[in-house]
């Protein structure tokens, strides 16, 4: 289906990155390393910075109700709650992980981090224990792997590496296969569909048939997401909302 291209609101705000969760809320991280979360008409409604930890890698909303805060540089997690207030933080480096360029939830409520050292990826609970890991990654790929982004979602984790494509896992850390989605950054997955920016169009690849189609954008955009019949666009200085 071609949306609509009309404006149902815009957000001014220099982000890196932005997400949304399933109530159609909105999260940023600013150039000045803040997470604002914003409702679904685009209100300012609570804010989060660290500044010993400097700029968030990623920001995982899967569970609205507590967040998954990623920072890469001091292998640190912290967790956040729906007000965006602080619930407890996660250092990575205790339990012998000294390097994870991603972390992100995992829907039964651990966390999945990249171990460089060994390269593998392991499932953590709160007790950090490592629960599931995967083969490692040489066993994989003949080629090191890159890691940029990664997301579980109907209990399978997706792993990009931008010049590979975007390598799928099952719940446990066994290697399924591998989508030859390649030259891209972000990318999200939903309902059986893999979409992600190339150029100025919106791609969707369907998961179970393997098809895929393109939607030409409106303008161009530094990063897309579409979620709940809405499209997000993220340009240099704002964020704006079409319905779809």
């Amino acid at each position: 289906m071609e949306p609509l291209w009309h404006i149902l609101f815009f957000i001014q705000v220099h982000a890196l990155f932005f997400t949304t969760d399933n109530l159609k809320n909105i999260y940023t991280v600013t150039t000045e390393n803040q997470v604002v979360k914003y409702d679904s008409t685009g209100l300012l409604l609570h804010s989060y910075n660290n500044k010993s930890l400097g700029q968030p890698t990623s920001l995982d909303v899967s569970n609205p109700m507590k967040l998954l805060l990623y920072y890469k540089d001091f292998s640190t997690i912290v967790w956040l709650d729906n007000t965006l207030s602080e619930i407890a933080e996660t250092q990575l480096s205790p339990i012998g992980i000294i390097q994870s360029p991603v972390a992100c939830l995992s829907q039964d409520g651990n966390f999945w981090v990249y171990d460089e050292a060994d390269q593998r990826l392991k499932k953590i609970n709160s007790q950090l224990e490592v629960m599931h890991e995967s083969p490692t990654m040489q066993s994989i790929s003949d080629k090191p792997i890159q890691t940029f982004l990664m997301m579980e979602e109907n209990q399978q984790l997706f792993v990009s590496d931008s010049s590979q494509g975007v390598f799928v896992f099952d719940q446990f850390g066994n290697f399924l296969n591998k989508i030859p989605v390649k030259r891209i950054t972000y990318f999200q997955v939903e309902n059986n569909q893999l979409i992600y920016k190339k150029n100025n169009q919106a791609h969707i690849y369907q998961l179970k048939t393997m098809e895929e189609y393109s939607i030409e954008l409106p303008d161009s955009a530094m990063q897309l997401q579409i979620d709940s019949h809405r499209i997000y666009l993220m340009q240099k200085e704002q964020i704006v909302v079409y319905p779809y």
